[in-house]
């Protein structure tokens, strides 16, 4: 940061982020959160620089105040690594009432995790634009629809998007064309194995569908396998799906529990309704 210029702090980080984001996104200063119009807090923690900015889309007005220093207690730790940063993050979050739309830089001295800190406030912002796939997709076959129903209203519960096809395709919206653009929104699909599932017809282009989806989408894709005990007996895992990890839970809490934990999303904050 040049002292020539004599730019704060704060304008320097946001400078830096707009530049990120243009490069992912082209033209998009106009309604991305922060970029478009902002307050500006800014303090300090341990050695670190603590920068909120509170979203207002107004690029006119802009106000910029100082909070001094953060105690730990706050926080909840006496350190900060990379450990914990981000659950700082959610900490400094609660503690300004921040929005999806805000964002929190906890930046070192030297700057030098920037970049990183610009990544995790993108991917916060893509969500709060709908630009983030991250529907649940659940794959099974129709006689097993009434206990899937019974996990999609958990899933939901939990704060998780779920796609089931009978609430997620009008009528008369192809299969195939809705099925494909049920996994392009999706970041998991869950295939519940039965015996009644059979690798055939649309069971087959689901894990093909899901099998693209994970290549494409590395980490920010799972797909999760679980075989489930229908009267005794257990389904056939399709040969596609056997070089991925799958489970055989002995119950519902436990399928809930392996679903829960591979997920590349997580639940909310605990919190306080």
């Amino acid at each position: 940061m040049s002292n020539d210029k004599k730019v704060s702090f704060d304008d320097f980080v946001l400078d830096k982020y707009k530049e990120f984001v243009s490069q992912k996104y082209k033209d998009s200063q106009e309604h991305w959160p922060v970029i478009s119009g902002h307050n500006t807090k800014i303090g300090k923690c341990l050695n670190y620089v603590i920068i909120f900015f509170q979203h207002t889309a107004n690029p006119v007005m802009k106000t910029t105040s100082g909070v001094g220093e953060i105690p730990t207690s706050l926080i909840g730790s006496s350190v900060i690594n990379n450990g914990n940063i981000n659950q700082v993050r959610e900490r400094l979050e609660k503690y300004f009432q921040a929005t999806p739309n805000d964002a929190i830089f906890i930046l070192k001295e030297d700057m030098s995790n920037l970049k990183t800190e610009m990544d995790e406030v993108m991917q916060k912002h893509e969500y709060s634009l709908g630009l983030t796939p991250m529907k649940i997709f659940l794959s099974h076959k129709g006689i097993d629809k009434p206990k899937i129903r019974e996990y999609k209203d958990i899933l939901v519960s939990l704060g998780f998007d779920v796609w089931l096809d009978e609430d997620a395709m009008s009528a008369g919206v192809e299969l195939e064309r809705g099925l494909l653009q049920g996994f392009k929104e999706s970041c998991a699909a869950i295939f519940f194995i039965t015996p009644d599932y059979l690798d055939e017809q649309y069971l087959a282009t689901e894990v093909n569908y899901a099998i693209a989806e994970k290549r494409k989408k590395g980490s920010k894709f799972s797909l999760i396998t679980l075989v489930m005990d229908k009267n005794g007996e257990k389904g056939e895992v399709p040969e596609l799906l056997k070089p991925y990890v799958w489970k055989e839970p002995r119950t519902d809490l436990e399928s809930l529990n392996e679903i829960i934990k591979a997920l590349p999303v997580k639940v909310g904050n605990v919190y306080w309704k």
